[in-house]
């Protein structure tokens, strides 16, 4: 596996040495964007004298994910021109859902996630949620894939609200991507519910309402902010969340 941004290191160390008495440092900070891509445009003898744009561009699909997975695990980071070709590639993200686990490497699976693009099979997603679910599964994955996910809601509603049953790791992720969902009763009962029980996130979940859009929480939303005991952040939000709901709430902040 060659490093290309270690090769972008040398040239970037070549363009000082070459410019240095000429420019500024500063101004040679604010061209960096100009010389990554006179770079990316620039035969390497490394590459075999290909582009860094063009090195890419014969291998595989398996090829790709391959050396995306090695590059995250020697490297710590990607090439921009590897991820650009990946984002090319229209049915790579079946190969990128392979490095997506639970008790894989964290890093590269959040890589993925974040380079998934297209339709993927509904069972695929509900395989998603079954990882927010799981202990192993680290925050930065999950944080991934409930953005991923919360952009299908609808799609992976039935999967949520068996995995929410009896869960006993995620449940906040999976209340996030229900409050994308479309209507469903099933699912305000839950965003109320979490609403009720999560007082120390008063604030957080009284948004989830707001977003769900559903008016019947208005009441809900009232008879909390009202509470003696909340933050004024919480009555805030609270009030915010009514308003958004199409309700109003004149009441003042009472200091504890």
């Amino acid at each position: 596996m060659i490093n290309i941004d270690g090769l972008f290191e040398n040239y970037f160390k070549k363009y000082i040495a070459e410019n240095l008495g000429k420019m500024t440092e500063q101004q040679i900070e604010d061209k960096i964007p100009e010389i990554y891509e006179a770079f990316g445009k620039t035969p390497q003898i490394e590459l075999g004298g290909k582009t860094p744009e063009d090195f890419y561009r014969n291998f595989s699909d398996d090829e790709l994910v391959s050396e995306l997975e090695n590059a995250v695990i020697k490297n710590g980071e990607v090439s921009d021109f590897l991820c650009k070709e990946i984002e090319k590639r229209s049915g790579i993200s079946e190969k990128l859902v392979k490095l997506i686990s639970a008790d894989g490497n964290e890093e590269v699976a959040t890589y993925a996630v974040n380079m998934l693009s297209g339709d993927l099979e509904s069972e695929t997603l509900g395989g998603f949620v079954k990882i927010l679910t799981d202990k192993r599964t680290g925050e930065s994955l999950a944080e991934s894939l409930t953005e991923y996910l919360s952009g299908k809601a609808e799609k992976v509603k039935e999967y949520l609200i068996a995995e929410y049953s009896d869960c006993d790791s995620g449940k906040e992720y999976l209340v996030e991507i229900m409050s994308k969902t479309l209507p469903d009763d099933r699912i305000f009962n839950i965003l109320l519910d979490e609403f009720k029980n999560n007082r120390d996130n008063t604030a957080l979940y009284a948004n989830y309402l707001a977003v769900y859009g559903d008016d019947r929480a208005i009441p809900y939303l009232t008879d909390r902010i009202e509470e003696s005991g909340i933050t004024y952040y919480d009555f805030k939000e609270i009030k915010n969340a009514i308003e958004e709901l199409g309700g109003e709430y004149d009441g003042q902040f009472k200091k504890n």
